[in-house]
């Protein structure tokens, strides 16, 4: 668990603003050996939010989401090891990334351990620009174990599902936690895996 985590609660809440949030609506799907839940879909007004928290740098509304999660997902999270997608040259989430503010909301609301359980060994190209076969080849042995295992993986958004492919390869887990995904019928897909 990052203890730095309860300090930035204390932060977000003397900066915090308010937004209009909308209800989540909760969706499972299993893939395979793992299920995927997301709180909603990408569309309309959860993507500008998530435009403004990860491209915009809104962390304060990153934090609110990461406890709006916590709260619909804590019978999955609560006292289970959670984990995250890490970047390029980090081991774990440091206070710019988009994902910290996120998984310290979640961590709060979710009553769940955040750790890092891989490290992503080399760049590579953003998924956004790549077709769904060119994702799971952009992202082959980027990441590595760092021995420590998730019961959950958390992302911010789910497209063709590449990216909890290749972390399962590495490390398995049983959930893919998401905030929203891209409505696409990847089930065809994930039997193949």
């Amino acid at each position: 668990m990052f203890p730095v985590f309860s300090w930035y609660a204390d932060y977000v809440d003397e900066v915090s603003k308010p937004w209009v949030i909308p209800n989540p609506d909760p969706r499972e799907v299993t893939f395979g050996k793992y299920t995927v839940h997301s709180a909603y879909s990408y569309y309309g007004q959860v993507k500008s939010l998530v435009k403004q928290w990860k491209f915009q740098g809104d962390h304060a509304l990153g934090f609110r989401l990461g406890e709006l999660m916590g709260i619909t997902y804590n019978h999955l999270l609560r006292g289970k090891v959670v984990s995250y997608v890490p970047r390029y040259g980090e081991s774990y989430p440091y206070f710019g990334n988009h994902l910290f503010s996120f998984l310290a909301g979640l961590q709060k609301t979710g009553n769940c351990a955040v750790v890092p359980a891989y490290v992503k060994t080399r760049s590579t190209m953003p998924q956004k620009t790549l077709s769904r076969s060119a994702r799971m080849v952009n992202l082959h042995d980027a990441f590595v174990p760092t021995g420590t295992c998730a019961d959950i993986v958390v992302d911010d958004v789910m497209t063709t599902g590449a990216t909890s492919r290749v972390l399962y390869k590495c490390s398995p887990f049983k959930v893919w936690l998401v905030l929203a995904r891209v409505e696409l019928d990847l089930s065809s897909d994930f039997r193949k895996a």
